[in-house]
């Protein structure tokens, strides 16, 4: 019985071993410049303990973008911790989601490694970008003599119009509007409601992971009602008929769907199903 539990273990090991080399742990070029360290893959890997996401963050640590964003936020704001409000923090949180869903602040530049020879119009989340950027919060959205916080943000990897996000603080509530920069402001844009105090329940500079809790509620709401639905209206405005399953389609099908479309979009039509 021991040579066989032996045995196992060793068919076990190298089975790691494939797996491990399956996902190189050399770094790339781009990699190593960013200091990033790839997650081996192991068949007993959990998952769960890897923080990637706000919402993998919990009372014990946060995942590292948001402490990144944090820190940069506490060492930057030039207010004493008294005077920092925990709509201030929320903010720090909108503003690291939002980088998650493939937004960067306007009119920065992409660090040389995370450049894109060719657009990904559906790429939305690359870690090395959101850490980038963490650390790269527009101070001066905090030091609006008004009511309220705006942040100018655009898409990463594509070179159009982006957005503002509007937040109002209303008592324990902060009413967050996402305003696309392509289209008039207008009862239709992503708007929606979050709880302050029940996600930010204190202020704490030396603890950061008491700041917050049920990120990962959060975090899904924020994308559900104002990231997704912005990034689908700015597709279908930009891009109405892009799709990158188009040129996989048969050709008599391919046919019709420029046969049917309106008179401006036939050639462009036939340039995606020639994948030009």
């Amino acid at each position: 019985m021991a040579d066989s539990g032996d045995e196992n273990a060793r068919v076990q090991q190298s089975a790691d071993e494939v797996l491990e080399r399956s996902r190189s742990p050399l770094e790339t070029v781009a990699e190593e410049a960013e200091g990033h360290q790839p997650i081996l893959v192991r068949s007993e890997t959990d998952w769960k303990t890897v923080q990637l996401l706000v919402e993998d963050s919990h009372r014990a640590s946060l995942t590292p973008s948001l402490e990144l964003a944090l820190r940069h936020f506490f060492g930057n704001c030039k207010k004493d911790v008294r005077e920092i409000s925990r709509c201030d923090l929320m903010i720090v949180l909108i503003y690291v989601i939002a980088l998650e869903s493939g937004l960067i602040p306007a009119g920065a530049t992409l660090p040389q490694v995370c450049r894109l020879d060719k657009q990904h119009t559906y790429r939305t989340f690359d870690a090395r970008i959101v850490k980038h950027f963490a650390t790269q919060l527009p101070m001066e959205c905090f030091r609006n003599a008004s009511n309220f916080y705006r942040l100018e943000m655009t898409f990463a990897h594509n070179d159009i119009a982006g957005c503002a996000i509007v937040a109002l603080p209303s008592a324990d509530l902060m009413i967050v509007n996402v305003i696309p920069n392509f289209t008039k402001a207008s009862t239709k844009n992503p708007c929606t409601a979050i709880p302050v105090n029940f996600h930010v329940p204190s202020v704490n500079a030396v603890r950061l992971p008491l700041c917050f809790q049920s990120l990962t509620l959060l975090s899904v709401k924020l994308k559900n009602d104002l990231f997704a639905p912005f990034a689908a209206s700015l597709y279908q405005h930009f891009y109405p008929i892009l799709n990158p399953s188009f040129p996989g389609l048969p050709q008599e099908l391919q046919e019709k769907i420029v046969a049917y479309a309106f008179k401006n979009w036939k050639q462009v039509l036939q340039n995606v199903f020639a994948n030009k």
